[in-house]
Protein backbone atom coordinates (compact mmCIF):
# COMPACT_ATOMS: atom_id res chain seq x y z
CA UNK A 1 0.00 0.00 0.00
CA UNK A 2 1.45 3.67 -0.59
CA UNK A 3 0.94 6.14 1.80
CA UNK A 4 0.91 9.83 2.47
CA UNK A 5 2.03 10.26 5.30
CA UNK A 6 0.61 14.11 6.82
CA UNK A 7 3.05 16.16 8.57
CA UNK A 8 2.46 20.35 8.37
CA UNK A 9 2.09 20.41 4.83
CA UNK A 10 -1.66 20.96 4.31
CA UNK A 11 -1.65 23.16 7.22
CA UNK A 12 -0.54 26.25 5.70
CA UNK A 13 -3.68 28.03 5.76
CA UNK A 14 -4.51 27.36 9.70
CA UNK A 15 -4.07 29.29 12.93
CA UNK A 16 -0.21 28.29 14.72
CA UNK A 17 -1.91 27.13 17.74
CA UNK A 18 -4.72 25.16 15.86
CA UNK A 19 -2.48 23.13 13.35
CA UNK A 20 -3.25 19.35 14.31
CA UNK A 21 -0.25 17.70 13.24
CA UNK A 22 2.84 19.97 13.51
CA UNK A 23 2.84 23.39 14.43
CA UNK A 24 3.05 26.32 11.97
CA UNK A 25 6.53 28.71 12.18
CA UNK A 26 5.45 32.27 12.37
CA UNK A 27 6.90 34.25 10.05
CA UNK A 28 9.20 36.98 11.41
CA UNK A 29 11.23 40.21 10.21
CA UNK A 30 11.80 40.10 6.72
CA UNK A 31 10.39 37.20 6.01
CA UNK A 32 6.50 38.63 6.24
CA UNK A 33 5.24 40.92 3.29
CA UNK A 34 5.35 44.60 4.14
CA UNK A 35 3.22 47.23 3.53
CA UNK A 36 3.10 50.66 4.10
CA UNK A 37 -0.64 52.04 6.25
CA UNK A 38 0.27 55.55 5.99
CA UNK A 39 -1.87 56.34 2.90
CA UNK A 40 -4.99 54.60 4.23
CA UNK A 41 -6.57 54.53 0.30
CA UNK A 42 -3.36 53.49 -0.84
CA UNK A 43 -2.57 50.64 1.86
CA UNK A 44 -6.39 49.63 0.62
CA UNK A 45 -5.07 48.25 -2.59
CA UNK A 46 -1.64 47.12 -1.17
CA UNK A 47 -3.35 44.81 1.47
CA UNK A 48 -5.60 43.14 -1.19
CA UNK A 49 -2.64 42.12 -3.43
CA UNK A 50 -0.98 40.77 0.45
CA UNK A 51 -4.09 38.93 0.85
CA UNK A 52 -4.02 36.97 -2.70
CA UNK A 53 -0.42 36.96 -2.65
CA UNK A 54 2.04 33.53 -2.00
CA UNK A 55 3.98 34.89 1.35
CA UNK A 56 0.59 34.52 3.84
CA UNK A 57 -1.76 31.20 4.81
CA UNK A 58 -4.62 31.78 2.37
CA UNK A 59 -7.86 32.81 2.78
CA UNK A 60 -10.94 31.86 1.07
CA UNK A 61 -14.34 32.98 -0.05
CA UNK A 62 -17.29 31.44 1.26
CA UNK A 63 -21.05 32.25 1.63
CA UNK A 64 -20.27 35.79 0.22
CA UNK A 65 -17.28 36.33 2.98
CA UNK A 66 -13.60 35.86 3.60
CA UNK A 67 -12.78 32.85 5.71
CA UNK A 68 -9.96 30.73 6.83
CA UNK A 69 -9.62 27.11 7.68
CA UNK A 70 -8.39 25.67 10.97
CA UNK A 71 -8.68 22.84 13.67
CA UNK A 72 -10.79 22.59 16.62
CA UNK A 73 -9.10 21.07 19.77
CA UNK A 74 -10.09 17.38 18.38
CA UNK A 75 -8.23 18.13 15.12
CA UNK A 76 -11.45 18.77 13.28
CA UNK A 77 -11.67 20.87 10.53
CA UNK A 78 -13.41 24.74 11.14
CA UNK A 79 -14.56 27.05 8.76
CA UNK A 80 -13.86 30.62 10.25
CA UNK A 81 -15.58 33.77 8.61
CA UNK A 82 -13.93 36.57 9.24
CA UNK A 83 -15.53 39.77 10.78
CA UNK A 84 -13.27 43.01 11.36
CA UNK A 85 -11.34 41.80 14.68
CA UNK A 86 -10.27 38.58 12.79
CA UNK A 87 -8.95 40.21 9.93
CA UNK A 88 -7.13 42.73 11.85
CA UNK A 89 -5.78 39.61 13.93
CA UNK A 90 -4.86 38.09 10.84
CA UNK A 91 -2.81 41.25 9.22
CA UNK A 92 -1.24 41.40 12.96
CA UNK A 93 0.07 37.86 12.78
CA UNK A 94 1.22 37.46 9.22
CA UNK A 95 1.88 41.07 7.98
CA UNK A 96 4.65 43.74 8.86
CA UNK A 97 2.03 46.74 8.58
CA UNK A 98 3.67 50.10 9.51
CA UNK A 99 3.08 54.25 8.87
CA UNK A 100 5.69 56.65 8.29
CA UNK A 101 6.03 58.70 11.53
CA UNK A 102 7.60 62.27 11.54
CA UNK A 103 10.11 63.15 14.04
CA UNK A 104 11.90 66.19 14.66
CA UNK A 105 10.93 70.04 13.29
CA UNK A 106 11.95 71.94 10.57
CA UNK A 107 15.17 70.97 8.79
CA UNK A 108 16.05 68.78 11.43
CA UNK A 109 12.83 66.57 10.21
CA UNK A 110 12.82 63.21 9.33
CA UNK A 111 10.37 60.22 8.67
CA UNK A 112 11.05 56.80 10.48
CA UNK A 113 8.86 53.76 10.54
CA UNK A 114 6.58 52.71 13.17
CA UNK A 115 4.46 49.55 13.55
CA UNK A 116 0.72 50.49 12.83
CA UNK A 117 -1.73 47.88 12.33
CA UNK A 118 -4.19 48.69 9.26
CA UNK A 119 -7.77 50.65 11.25
CA UNK A 120 -10.91 49.07 11.69
CA UNK A 121 -12.43 51.23 8.95
CA UNK A 122 -9.66 49.72 6.46
CA UNK A 123 -10.69 45.74 7.66
CA UNK A 124 -14.27 46.64 7.67
CA UNK A 125 -14.11 48.04 4.00
CA UNK A 126 -11.97 45.09 2.78
CA UNK A 127 -15.15 42.40 4.23
CA UNK A 128 -17.69 44.81 2.82
CA UNK A 129 -16.37 43.91 -0.93
CA UNK A 130 -17.84 41.95 -3.12
CA UNK A 131 -15.40 40.35 -4.98
CA UNK A 132 -11.69 39.56 -3.80
CA UNK A 133 -9.09 37.84 -5.90
CA UNK A 134 -9.01 34.32 -3.85
CA UNK A 135 -9.84 31.34 -4.61
CA UNK A 136 -13.36 30.60 -3.65
CA UNK A 137 -13.96 27.86 -1.50
CA UNK A 138 -16.69 24.99 -1.68
CA UNK A 139 -16.00 23.07 1.49
CA UNK A 140 -14.37 20.41 3.67
CA UNK A 141 -13.15 16.94 2.65
CA UNK A 142 -11.65 14.56 4.96
CA UNK A 143 -10.35 12.46 2.64
CA UNK A 144 -9.44 11.80 -0.89
CA UNK A 145 -12.51 12.55 -3.41
CA UNK A 146 -12.93 11.52 -6.58
CA UNK A 147 -13.46 14.84 -8.57
CA UNK A 148 -16.30 15.21 -11.57
CA UNK A 149 -13.70 14.06 -14.18
CA UNK A 150 -13.22 10.49 -12.61
CA UNK A 151 -9.92 11.24 -11.08
CA UNK A 152 -8.81 11.25 -7.15
CA UNK A 153 -8.36 14.13 -6.02
CA UNK A 154 -5.36 13.09 -2.71
CA UNK A 155 -2.85 15.35 -2.20
CA UNK A 156 -3.91 17.56 0.48
CA UNK A 157 -4.32 21.13 0.52
CA UNK A 158 -6.55 23.02 -1.80
CA UNK A 159 -7.95 21.28 -4.72
CA UNK A 160 -8.81 24.16 -7.47
CA UNK A 161 -10.70 22.13 -9.84
CA UNK A 162 -13.22 21.37 -6.92
CA UNK A 163 -12.99 24.27 -4.93
CA UNK A 164 -12.78 21.52 -1.66
CA UNK A 165 -9.72 21.65 0.80
CA UNK A 166 -8.45 18.39 1.24
CA UNK A 167 -8.09 18.01 5.30
CA UNK A 168 -7.15 14.52 5.69
CA UNK A 169 -9.13 12.98 9.01
CA UNK A 170 -6.58 10.01 8.98
CA UNK A 171 -2.20 11.45 9.07
CA UNK A 172 -1.36 8.17 7.08
CA UNK A 173 -3.57 8.43 3.74
CA UNK A 174 -3.65 5.44 1.35
CA UNK A 175 -2.80 6.58 -2.09
CA UNK A 176 -4.51 4.51 -4.99
CA UNK A 177 -3.93 4.35 -8.51
CA UNK A 178 -6.12 5.06 -11.42
CA UNK A 179 -6.57 1.25 -12.41
CA UNK A 180 -6.32 -1.34 -9.53
CA UNK A 181 -6.47 -4.83 -10.83
CA UNK A 182 -8.91 -7.39 -10.04
CA UNK A 183 -6.75 -9.02 -7.49
CA UNK A 184 -6.95 -5.71 -5.50
CA UNK A 185 -10.46 -4.78 -5.97
CA UNK A 186 -10.77 -8.73 -4.77
CA UNK A 187 -8.89 -8.13 -1.45
CA UNK A 188 -10.94 -4.86 -1.05
CA UNK A 189 -14.29 -6.34 -0.88
CA UNK A 190 -13.65 -9.38 1.47
CA UNK A 191 -11.58 -6.80 3.60
CA UNK A 192 -15.25 -4.88 3.68
CA UNK A 193 -17.16 -7.93 3.85
CA UNK A 194 -15.25 -10.01 6.75
CA UNK A 195 -15.42 -6.37 8.33
CA UNK A 196 -19.11 -6.25 8.51
CA UNK A 197 -19.86 -9.91 8.53
CA UNK A 198 -21.05 -10.32 12.17
CA UNK A 199 -23.68 -7.45 12.27
CA UNK A 200 -27.33 -8.83 12.62
CA UNK A 201 -28.66 -7.18 8.86
CA UNK A 202 -31.86 -7.68 8.45
CA UNK A 203 -31.57 -8.63 4.84
CA UNK A 204 -28.51 -8.35 2.41
CA UNK A 205 -29.62 -5.04 0.99
CA UNK A 206 -29.17 -3.51 4.91
CA UNK A 207 -25.47 -4.16 4.33
CA UNK A 208 -25.49 -2.76 0.48
CA UNK A 209 -26.85 0.19 2.02
CA UNK A 210 -24.21 0.93 4.32
CA UNK A 211 -21.70 0.80 1.89
CA UNK A 212 -23.33 2.99 -0.02
CA UNK A 213 -23.37 5.20 3.00
CA UNK A 214 -19.88 5.03 3.81
CA UNK A 215 -18.81 5.66 0.18
CA UNK A 216 -21.08 9.08 -0.06
CA UNK A 217 -18.76 11.19 0.78
CA UNK A 218 -15.83 10.50 -1.43
CA UNK A 219 -18.44 10.17 -4.18
CA UNK A 220 -20.15 13.32 -3.36
CA UNK A 221 -18.08 16.15 -5.96
CA UNK A 222 -18.61 13.13 -8.65
CA UNK A 223 -22.33 12.46 -8.55
CA UNK A 224 -23.70 16.09 -8.41
CA UNK A 225 -27.23 15.61 -7.07
CA UNK A 226 -28.50 15.03 -2.94
CA UNK A 227 -27.68 12.59 -1.27
CA UNK A 228 -30.78 10.52 0.69
CA UNK A 229 -30.51 10.77 4.16
CA UNK A 230 -29.12 7.41 5.96
CA UNK A 231 -31.45 6.01 8.71
CA UNK A 232 -29.77 3.47 11.14
CA UNK A 233 -32.05 1.51 13.50
CA UNK A 234 -32.40 -1.49 15.13
CA UNK A 235 -35.05 -3.70 17.33
CA UNK A 236 -33.36 -3.22 20.64
CA UNK A 237 -30.33 -1.48 22.46
CA UNK A 238 -27.22 -2.72 21.77
CA UNK A 239 -27.48 -4.19 18.49
CA UNK A 240 -24.00 -2.09 16.68
CA UNK A 241 -25.56 1.12 15.69
CA UNK A 242 -23.09 3.10 17.38
CA UNK A 243 -20.56 0.65 15.55
CA UNK A 244 -21.52 1.34 12.06
CA UNK A 245 -21.60 5.22 12.75
CA UNK A 246 -17.96 4.91 14.36
CA UNK A 247 -16.72 4.02 10.97
CA UNK A 248 -17.83 7.26 9.61
CA UNK A 249 -15.86 8.98 12.78
CA UNK A 250 -13.03 7.19 12.32
CA UNK A 251 -12.62 7.85 8.55
CA UNK A 252 -13.81 11.11 7.91
CA UNK A 253 -15.05 12.76 11.06
CA UNK A 254 -18.68 13.48 12.44
CA UNK A 255 -20.63 15.81 13.61
CA UNK A 256 -23.51 15.33 15.90
CA UNK A 257 -26.65 16.86 16.63
CA UNK A 258 -29.87 16.08 19.13
CA UNK A 259 -33.25 15.70 17.38
CA UNK A 260 -34.98 18.67 18.25
CA UNK A 261 -38.93 18.17 19.44
CA UNK A 262 -41.59 20.31 17.27
CA UNK A 263 -38.76 23.21 16.87
CA UNK A 264 -38.44 24.20 13.71
CA UNK A 265 -36.58 27.15 14.12
CA UNK A 266 -34.03 25.50 16.74
CA UNK A 267 -33.53 22.85 13.61
CA UNK A 268 -33.22 25.62 10.66
CA UNK A 269 -29.86 27.12 13.09
CA UNK A 270 -28.29 23.91 13.94
CA UNK A 271 -28.49 22.80 10.27
CA UNK A 272 -26.76 26.43 9.09
CA UNK A 273 -24.49 26.69 11.71
CA UNK A 274 -23.23 23.15 10.79
CA UNK A 275 -22.96 23.45 7.19
CA UNK A 276 -20.91 27.21 7.86
CA UNK A 277 -18.70 26.67 10.36
CA UNK A 278 -17.57 22.85 10.50
CA UNK A 279 -15.93 20.62 7.88
CA UNK A 280 -17.02 17.45 9.14
CA UNK A 281 -18.74 15.53 6.03
CA UNK A 282 -20.74 13.37 8.01
CA UNK A 283 -23.53 14.80 10.71
CA UNK A 284 -25.92 12.54 12.73
CA UNK A 285 -28.78 12.85 14.99
CA UNK A 286 -27.80 10.04 17.20
CA UNK A 287 -29.74 8.20 19.10
CA UNK A 288 -33.37 9.67 18.12
CA UNK A 289 -36.20 8.38 20.92
CA UNK A 290 -37.03 4.62 20.80
CA UNK A 291 -40.20 4.62 18.15
CA UNK A 292 -39.06 7.78 17.16
CA UNK A 293 -40.90 8.90 13.73
CA UNK A 294 -38.52 11.58 11.88
CA UNK A 295 -41.00 13.73 11.00
CA UNK A 296 -39.68 17.29 9.71
CA UNK A 297 -40.61 19.61 7.11
CA UNK A 298 -37.12 21.60 7.78
CA UNK A 299 -35.29 18.20 7.32
CA UNK A 300 -37.11 17.15 4.42
CA UNK A 301 -36.74 20.50 2.26
CA UNK A 302 -32.63 19.80 3.63
CA UNK A 303 -32.51 17.13 1.65
CA UNK A 304 -33.81 17.79 -1.75
CA UNK A 305 -31.17 20.70 -1.74
CA UNK A 306 -28.19 21.77 -3.21
CA UNK A 307 -27.15 24.64 -1.28
CA UNK A 308 -28.74 25.64 2.14
CA UNK A 309 -30.02 29.24 3.47
CA UNK A 310 -31.13 30.62 6.50
CA UNK A 311 -29.94 33.59 8.89
CA UNK A 312 -27.24 33.33 11.49
CA UNK A 313 -27.94 32.41 14.99
CA UNK A 314 -28.13 35.75 16.66
CA UNK A 315 -28.61 38.27 13.83
CA UNK A 316 -30.25 38.87 10.68
CA UNK A 317 -27.38 38.74 8.28
CA UNK A 318 -28.52 35.64 5.68
CA UNK A 319 -26.19 33.18 4.79
CA UNK A 320 -25.46 30.14 2.47
CA UNK A 321 -23.37 27.28 2.35
CA UNK A 322 -23.16 23.52 -0.01
CA UNK A 323 -25.35 21.05 1.28
CA UNK A 324 -22.52 19.22 0.87
CA UNK A 325 -22.75 16.13 3.59
CA UNK A 326 -24.14 12.99 4.03
CA UNK A 327 -27.04 13.13 6.64
CA UNK A 328 -27.21 10.20 8.97
CA UNK A 329 -29.50 9.38 11.59
CA UNK A 330 -29.90 6.46 14.33
CA UNK A 331 -32.47 5.41 16.52
CA UNK A 332 -33.89 1.79 17.93
CA UNK A 333 -37.33 0.98 15.60
CA UNK A 334 -37.34 4.43 13.85
CA UNK A 335 -40.12 5.07 11.58
CA UNK A 336 -40.35 8.23 8.96
CA UNK A 337 -43.61 10.67 8.56
CA UNK A 338 -44.88 13.09 6.12
CA UNK A 339 -42.02 13.75 3.19
CA UNK A 340 -39.14 12.07 4.59
CA UNK A 341 -39.99 8.23 3.52
CA UNK A 342 -39.11 9.37 0.23
CA UNK A 343 -35.91 10.84 1.24
CA UNK A 344 -34.12 8.12 3.44
CA UNK A 345 -31.88 4.85 3.04
CA UNK A 346 -32.72 2.19 5.94
CA UNK A 347 -29.75 0.54 7.00
CA UNK A 348 -31.52 -2.11 9.45
CA UNK A 349 -30.14 -4.28 12.37
CA UNK A 350 -32.31 -7.42 14.06
CA UNK A 351 -30.07 -9.21 16.82
CA UNK A 352 -33.18 -11.42 17.51
CA UNK A 353 -31.63 -12.37 20.96
CA UNK A 354 -31.88 -11.19 24.56
CA UNK A 355 -28.94 -9.22 25.73
CA UNK A 356 -27.53 -8.77 22.27
CA UNK A 357 -24.81 -6.33 23.73
CA UNK A 358 -23.05 -9.29 25.20
CA UNK A 359 -22.38 -11.15 21.95
CA UNK A 360 -19.03 -12.56 21.50
CA UNK A 361 -16.68 -13.87 19.20
CA UNK A 362 -16.68 -11.64 16.24
CA UNK A 363 -14.32 -12.36 13.13
CA UNK A 364 -12.64 -9.07 13.45
CA UNK A 365 -12.35 -9.07 17.82
CA UNK A 366 -13.66 -5.45 18.60
CA UNK A 367 -14.92 -3.37 16.30
CA UNK A 368 -14.08 -0.03 17.60
CA UNK A 369 -10.58 -1.17 18.18
CA UNK A 370 -10.00 -2.81 14.88
CA UNK A 371 -11.29 0.05 12.69
CA UNK A 372 -8.98 2.48 14.72
CA UNK A 373 -5.96 0.37 13.75
CA UNK A 374 -6.99 -0.11 10.53
CA UNK A 375 -9.09 2.87 9.37
CA UNK A 376 -6.20 3.25 6.71
CA UNK A 377 -6.48 -0.11 5.14
CA UNK A 378 -10.52 0.46 5.16
CA UNK A 379 -10.31 3.77 3.57
CA UNK A 380 -8.02 2.51 1.07
CA UNK A 381 -10.63 -0.42 0.12
CA UNK A 382 -13.51 2.17 -0.44
CA UNK A 383 -11.21 4.21 -2.77
CA UNK A 384 -10.03 0.96 -4.57
CA UNK A 385 -13.34 -0.06 -5.35
CA UNK A 386 -14.04 3.65 -6.31
CA UNK A 387 -10.86 3.89 -8.34
CA UNK A 388 -11.93 0.20 -10.42
CA UNK A 389 -15.54 1.33 -11.25
CA UNK A 390 -14.40 4.21 -13.01
CA UNK A 391 -11.54 2.17 -14.63
CA UNK A 392 -14.33 -0.15 -15.80
CA UNK A 393 -16.11 2.63 -17.41
CA UNK A 394 -18.47 3.99 -13.89
CA UNK A 395 -21.46 1.37 -14.91
CA UNK A 396 -24.74 2.24 -13.38
CA UNK A 397 -28.23 0.58 -13.22
CA UNK A 398 -31.06 2.48 -13.41
CA UNK A 399 -32.62 3.11 -9.96
CA UNK A 400 -35.30 5.45 -9.79
CA UNK A 401 -35.69 7.47 -6.32
CA UNK A 402 -37.15 10.76 -7.54
CA UNK A 403 -34.58 13.45 -6.81
CA UNK A 404 -31.45 11.21 -6.10
CA UNK A 405 -31.96 8.96 -8.86
CA UNK A 406 -28.79 9.86 -10.05
CA UNK A 407 -27.07 8.78 -6.80
CA UNK A 408 -28.90 5.84 -6.22
CA UNK A 409 -28.15 4.49 -10.11
CA UNK A 410 -24.62 5.16 -9.57
CA UNK A 411 -24.39 3.59 -6.41
CA UNK A 412 -26.60 0.68 -7.90
CA UNK A 413 -23.89 0.13 -10.69
CA UNK A 414 -20.75 0.43 -8.32
CA UNK A 415 -22.07 -1.87 -5.94
CA UNK A 416 -23.17 -4.47 -8.22
CA UNK A 417 -19.78 -4.03 -10.29
CA UNK A 418 -18.16 -4.40 -6.81
CA UNK A 419 -19.50 -7.94 -6.34
CA UNK A 420 -22.04 -6.58 -3.11
CA UNK A 421 -25.32 -7.09 -3.77
CA UNK A 422 -28.97 -6.30 -2.69
CA UNK A 423 -28.76 -2.78 -3.02
CA UNK A 424 -32.41 -1.01 -2.88
CA UNK A 425 -33.74 -4.32 -2.67
CA UNK A 426 -36.18 -3.44 -0.16
CA UNK A 427 -37.64 -0.51 -1.07
CA UNK A 428 -41.22 -1.69 -1.34
CA UNK A 429 -40.86 -3.97 2.12
CA UNK A 430 -39.56 -0.20 4.16
CA UNK A 431 -41.83 1.70 1.85
CA UNK A 432 -44.82 0.54 3.82
CA UNK A 433 -43.29 -1.12 7.12
CA UNK A 434 -41.04 1.81 8.21
CA UNK A 435 -43.21 4.59 6.84
CA UNK A 436 -45.95 6.25 9.55
CA UNK A 437 -48.29 7.51 7.28
CA UNK A 438 -47.92 4.74 4.70
CA UNK A 439 -48.75 2.01 7.49
CA UNK A 440 -51.56 3.58 8.38
CA UNK A 441 -53.05 4.66 5.14
CA UNK A 442 -52.26 0.97 3.89
CA UNK A 443 -54.29 -0.32 6.91
CA UNK A 444 -57.05 1.63 6.23
CA UNK A 445 -57.65 0.96 2.62
CA UNK A 446 -56.66 -2.63 2.96
CA UNK A 447 -59.74 -2.95 5.44
CA UNK A 448 -61.97 -0.29 3.25
CA UNK A 449 -61.56 -2.27 0.24
CA UNK A 450 -62.29 -5.89 2.27
CA UNK A 451 -65.30 -4.69 3.51
CA UNK A 452 -67.03 -2.29 0.34
CA UNK A 453 -64.48 -3.43 -2.47
CA UNK A 454 -64.66 -0.96 -5.33
CA UNK A 455 -68.26 0.55 -4.40
CA UNK A 456 -68.31 4.47 -4.13
CA UNK A 457 -69.08 5.19 -0.53
CA UNK A 458 -69.50 8.88 1.37
CA UNK A 459 -67.38 9.56 3.97
CA UNK A 460 -69.70 9.79 6.68
CA UNK A 461 -70.56 6.10 6.12
CA UNK A 462 -66.94 4.90 5.87
CA UNK A 463 -66.78 6.66 8.76
CA UNK A 464 -69.47 4.76 10.79
CA UNK A 465 -68.32 1.11 9.97
CA UNK A 466 -66.85 0.32 13.12
CA UNK A 467 -64.30 -1.69 11.47
CA UNK A 468 -63.05 0.80 9.58
CA UNK A 469 -63.24 3.66 11.94
CA UNK A 470 -60.82 1.69 13.70
CA UNK A 471 -57.95 1.89 11.18
CA UNK A 472 -58.60 5.85 10.67
CA UNK A 473 -55.35 8.06 11.62
CA UNK A 474 -56.45 10.11 14.80
CA UNK A 475 -56.10 14.13 14.40
CA UNK A 476 -53.49 16.48 16.37
CA UNK A 477 -55.63 16.32 19.06
CA UNK A 478 -56.07 12.71 18.84
CA UNK A 479 -59.60 12.28 18.30
CA UNK A 480 -61.40 10.61 15.29
CA UNK A 481 -61.76 13.23 12.06
CA UNK A 482 -65.24 14.31 11.52
CA UNK A 483 -66.12 13.70 7.41
CA UNK A 484 -65.84 17.28 6.62
CA UNK A 485 -61.86 16.95 7.80
CA UNK A 486 -61.72 13.24 6.55
CA UNK A 487 -62.91 14.17 3.13
CA UNK A 488 -60.00 16.68 2.68
CA UNK A 489 -57.79 13.80 4.04
CA UNK A 490 -58.88 11.90 1.07
CA UNK A 491 -58.52 14.57 -1.49
CA UNK A 492 -54.58 15.04 -0.51
CA UNK A 493 -54.11 11.31 -1.40
CA UNK A 494 -56.08 10.97 -3.67
CA UNK A 495 -54.48 8.92 -6.75
CA UNK A 496 -51.09 7.73 -4.54
CA UNK A 497 -50.45 4.00 -3.95
CA UNK A 498 -50.71 2.53 -0.30
CA UNK A 499 -49.21 -0.81 -1.10
CA UNK A 500 -51.46 -2.38 -3.98
CA UNK A 501 -54.28 0.14 -2.69
CA UNK A 502 -55.34 3.70 -4.58
CA UNK A 503 -58.26 6.16 -3.51
CA UNK A 504 -60.37 7.16 -6.44
CA UNK A 505 -63.03 10.06 -6.11
CA UNK A 506 -66.36 10.14 -7.62
CA UNK A 507 -68.94 12.65 -8.81
CA UNK A 508 -71.20 12.56 -5.81
CA UNK A 509 -75.18 13.71 -5.65
CA UNK A 510 -76.41 17.36 -6.99
CA UNK A 511 -76.03 18.79 -2.82
CA UNK A 512 -73.60 16.29 -1.24
CA UNK A 513 -70.03 15.84 -1.19
CA UNK A 514 -67.89 13.51 -3.49
CA UNK A 515 -67.89 9.57 -2.88
CA UNK A 516 -65.14 7.32 -2.47
CA UNK A 517 -63.60 4.10 -3.22
CA UNK A 518 -60.42 1.89 -3.25
CA UNK A 519 -59.07 0.33 -6.15
CA UNK A 520 -56.52 -2.65 -6.26
CA UNK A 521 -53.89 -3.62 -8.42
CA UNK A 522 -55.40 -6.98 -8.04
CA UNK A 523 -58.79 -5.66 -10.15
CA UNK A 524 -56.84 -5.39 -13.17
CA UNK A 525 -54.86 -8.61 -13.22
Amino acid sequence: MTTVDIPAQGTEDLWPDEAPFAEVPTLEGPSKPRVDVTNEAESFEALLRVMSGPDVPALYVRSGGLNWISADDKGEPKIHRLNSDNLLSWFAEHVETYAMKPQGRGETRTWVESRQYPSGRTCSAILARERWRLPRLVGVATSPILRPDGTLCQVPGFDQSTGLYLFPRLRTVPTVGPDPSEEQVRKARELLLRMTTDFPWVQQSDRAQYFALTLAPILRPYIKCPTPMGLITATTMGSGKSYLTYLFTELYGMGTLTWPRDASDELRKAITTKLTTTGAPVITFDNVDNGGTLKSPVLADLLTKDYWEDRLLGSNTHVGAPNDRLWLATGNNLRTGGDMARRVLWVRLDADCQNPDQRDGFAIGDFQIWVREHASEVLEALLTLVSGWVAAGAPRRNVRMGGYSEWTSAMAGLLDWAGIPGFMADRAETSIDLDEEAGEWHALLATWYRIYGSTPKPTKEVLMHADVSDEVPLTNRNEKPVPRQFGQWLNARMGRYYGPYRLVRHPGPANGGALWSVSSLDDKR
